[in-house]
């Protein structure tokens, strides 16, 4: 289950370049080996890719900062301490500076992940296995190269979530290259994205109930494409300094719409029929794609933060230091009307929020009187559901799960609204799967008791949508950025804040006294890259 994770340590030493680069996206050119001699059998072109794969991983990827500090703070949950005293504090808060190390982190991490990629999609073709192997090989290295061209989609995707326009480069680093490069309108990033996971779906083949690893199968990439869509059609903040869509945008809805149709007509992918079973086999490392579509294979073997991630200790319930399970820290707070916000009857709620903590000896320790609700947690993957001794008290190997089968539903269900001006048949089959799911229903039987209620107009079955994914999806690295493509993130903000604030006057919850509209939507370009070129402009009020 965690097999190919174990290649990837190997596979990036074909992609190690020195780090004292002078100039903005200044990797210097492979070695001669890598770049002339490597590409010469499967394996070879299987080692390349997964050193593609390789940069989702680590601190700076799916391990940490994308998974964890850049999906908070929301109308559902906060970093611990209000004070913007740390690093991820000062990204959770929202009072972020442009100098601030995790974002120039990230944006190297992604860059060099685009550049592996370029070069596996210049290279694989060039193979001569590639124009005269057998149907075998080049069935191999047609799905390498098509997970080549999904991965430089969704290293753009993410720069383009965090940073807005963000220079594109399609062609890998050579030493004549000018680095020196302006930033690239999203949307003309956006039809490479939308192109790149195309022909990604064509060359990917299905098999996703057989995997045996964490890599792509053509019902991921066709979810995935799906949620790229729904970005695309969505807002963001331009460089005029406002929050705009697309006059197009349903050409955007109906490409999302296409995909999860074509995803759940495929017979692969279902629902676990237990919510809280699909987080026990993430603690476990239990494979489950017919549910768990797509992850980020987080693993290192003596327990170092390399390629590894802090999943199920930063965001878990606290874990007493010493306790047979291990340490959490739990740095990321659910906000305790989250949890009340659920309905009776809901499974999901003691899943999602974990309402006690572990103490030395591994016992359960309500958290239940006076101000402790504002110790809450994620409970997806608390400590006591590893149940195994820790190789490293901070990290584990729980992988991130990018895409589950709930969230193609969901999707599903918004896009059938937005192009139909309001719920049809298709778009109550899918969210009603996963409400009958959460109430512990038959999937597939009508429910009146669960299901939504018929005749509902476009704007209340969109506030259906957008309350089931918070309920479904929680925590899950998606809620901020759904906020922002939906234009209401400082509007959740500060009405959360009022709220909490309502509900106890002394709630420890800062996020709408820094939140500023039309800045916070957006991360800084890290000015470390703006010192380096003078191409690069800053996003607006940074």
């Amino acid at each position: 289950m965690k097999r190919y994770i174990k290649l990837m340590v190997v596979a990036s030493a074909i992609f190690v370049m020195p780090t004292s680069c002078k100039k903005w996206l200044k990797e210097e050119p492979y070695s001669l080996y890598a770049s002339d001699t490597f590409f010469k059998t499967t394996d070879e072109a299987d080692m390349a890719v997964l050193g593609v794969y390789q940069q989702m991983t680590g601190t700076a990827g799916y391990g940490f900062y994308m998974s964890m500090v850049f999906d908070i703070d929301t109308d559902i949950a906060q970093m611990q301490g209000t004070a913007l005293s740390d690093g991820p504090r000062q990204v959770a808060h929202y009072g972020i500076p442009t100098a601030h190390s995790y974002m120039l982190d990230t944006w190297r991490q992604m860059y060099r992940g685009i550049n592996r990629a370029n070069l596996v999609i210049e290279k694989v073709p060039q193979m001569d296995l590639y124009k005269n192997g057998t149907d075998a090989q080049k069935a191999i290295l047609n799905k390498i190269l098509g997970e080549a061209k999904f991965l430089r989609g969704q290293y753009y995707f993410d720069l383009v979530r965090l940073f807005g326009d963000v220079p594109m480069k399609l062609k890998s680093t050579e030493a004549t290259d000018d680095v020196l490069l302006p930033r690239t309108d999203r949307y003309e990033i956006y039809t490479q994205i939308i192109k790149d996971m195309t022909e990604a779906a064509a060359l990917i083949p299905e098999n996703s109930a057989k995997s045996k690893d964490e890599r792509l199968s053509k019902g991921a990439v066709k979810g995935m494409l799906a949620r790229v869509a729904l970005f695309a059609g969505g807002w963001s903040l331009r460089q005029s300094g406002q929050m705009e869509r697309p006059s197009n945008y349903k050409e955007y809805y109906a490409i999302a719409q296409k995909m999860t149709s074509e995803v759940m007509g495929s017979g692969e992918h279902a629902l676990n029929t237990s919510y809280e079973q699909i987080f026990k086999n993430h603690c476990k490392f239990i494979l489950e794609p017919k549910e768990s579509m797509y992850e980020v294979a987080l693993f290192n073997a003596t327990g170092g933060a390399g390629n590894s991630g802090v999943v199920g200790t930063w965001n878990a319930p606290i874990a007493d230091a010493g306790n047979p399970y291990g340490r959490a820290n739990s740095f990321y707070k659910t906000t305790a009307l989250f949890q009340k916000s659920y309905k009776t009857g809901d499974l999901r709620r003691d899943v999602a929020v974990c309402t006690y903590k572990l103490d030395v000896a591994g016992n359960q320790v309500p958290q239940l009187t006076g101000r402790l609700d504002e110790g809450w947690a994620p409970g997806k993957w608390r400590r006591d559901w590893q149940n195994t001794g820790p190789k490293d008290l901070n990290n584990t190997d729980i992988n991130w799960t990018l895409l589950r089968y709930a969230d193609v539903l969901l999707m599903r269900a918004e896009a059938e609204n937005e192009l139909n001006e309001g719920p049809n048949a298709a778009a109550y089959d899918a969210i009603n799967q996963v409400r009958r799911r959460a109430y512990g229903k038959p999937l597939n039987t009508a429910d009146a008791t669960v299901d939504l209620p018929a005749g509902l107009n476009k704007s209340d079955f969109f506030e259906r949508v957008k309350q089931e994914r918070a309920w479904e999806l929680c925590f899950e690295g998606m809620r901020r950025m759904d906020l922002i493509r939906w234009n209401i993130l400082g509007t959740s903000i500060r009405a959360t804040q009022a709220a909490l604030k309502a509900y106890r006057s002394n709630y420890a919850y800062v996020a709408a006294d820094n939140f500023k509209d039309n800045k916070n939507e957006l991360y800084p370009i890290p000015q470390i890259e703006r010192d380096l070129n003078t191409n690069l402009s800053q996003n607006p009020k940074y």
